[in-house]
């Protein structure tokens, strides 16, 4: 029988894997799926599991553009709404038209726009984000309820649910798409001089100016991504309900997006950030909305855990962020 023998470099490597925060997150998550798996008959179906990652991958990637703007110490509270007002607005003029291409431009459109008027806001009129993300979510939402009288809106090619609700091999599109969407925004993070110079910017400005980092460049451009997120969120929340109204974006939806990117080890206080935490942080946020769901407990005590799960992890970046500055 052949044995597999780890070399001592090898086992340095996995030790130094495990200690990073993504690495003992995928830990707690996997210990997580497998008590689930073993207390839960109900958790461990193939459609709860589908239903898990096609939920996981509208919150994901929501999170993944929010991850760009946490980096840098700032904050997108428009998200939810901006993904339902692009898929209100997309699938009208794909309704319309017939036609999906035409539809998903559209969606991912207003998107960028909403992404741009927060960038603008930011990086070039100073406002703070915390307001004007507030302030462009509500509009969103007046917008979105004035336009449909509160409704959905219907009528999309049938094609259109087949394409962005169906699977392959068993996988939902949704999650495929999470995946490409993570991998290319990963190296965007990581290997190029955008996002070294991003980073720059969240651990401090000032330096980042002097250093020649065209920070207002910096900051509008994180928050286009963010809309752009939120739009290709639009269209794949429009698939999986068929439809498109202001009730796919609650504002409530944001605690479930800020509470996977900080669980994936963003800092609240910029400079930290990994797409791949933000994923996985969000999957584990989902699966736990989704055990409360199998569990009937009431949609409250959901609301306390994530909040709490919020509190917790913020403490300790802070904690961590202290300890680091004594170093």
């Amino acid at each position: 029988m052949d044995h597999i023998n780890l070399t001592k470099p090898d086992r340095s490597s996995l030790i130094i894997a495990l200690k990073t925060p993504n690495g003992i997150l995928s830990i707690v998550g996997f210990i997580l799926f497998v008590i689930v798996s073993v207390t839960i008959p109900k958790f461990l179906t193939f459609e709860n599991i589908t239903n898990i990652l096609a939920q996981a991958s509208s919150i994901g990637i929501m999170g993944i553009g929010l991850t760009f703007v946490i980096i840098t110490g700032g904050i997108d509270l428009s998200l939810p709404t901006a993904m339902a007002l692009s898929g209100i607005l997309g699938c009208t003029v794909m309704a319309v038209t017939q036609s999906i291409p035409v539809g998903l431009a559209a969606t991912v459109g207003v998107g960028a726009i909403i992404g741009a008027i927060n960038g603008f806001s930011v990086s070039k009129l100073k406002m703070v984000p915390m307001i004007v993300t507030l302030a462009v979510s509500t509009v969103n939402s007046g917008i979105s309820n004035w336009y449909t009288g509160a409704k959905s809106v219907a009528g999309m090619p049938d094609s259109f649910q087949h394409i962005f609700a169906g699977s392959i091999l068993g996988v939902p599109v949704q999650a495929l798409i999470l995946i490409l969407i993570a991998i290319i925004m990963h190296v965007l993070l990581t290997k190029t001089i955008f996002g070294r110079q991003l980073f720059q910017v969240g651990v401090n400005i000032q330096t980042a100016k002097v250093n020649g980092v065209k920070t207002e460049r910096i900051i509008f451009l994180i928050y286009l991504i963010s809309g752009v997120m939120a739009g290709i969120a639009g269209i794949l929340s429009s698939a999986l309900l068929n439809a498109a109204g202001p009730s796919m974006g609650p504002q409530s939806a944001f605690l479930d997006i800020v509470a996977g990117v900080v669980l994936g080890g963003a800092s609240v206080m910029g400079g930290k950030g990994t797409i791949i935490g933000t994923v996985i942080g969000c999957v584990i946020i989902t699966i736990i909305s989704n055990i409360m769901n199998l569990k009937n407990v009431d949609f409250f005590i959901t609301y306390i855990v994530k909040g709490a799960i919020i509190i917790v992890i913020t403490y300790l970046d802070v904690v961590r962020n202290r300890v680091g500055e004594r170093k």
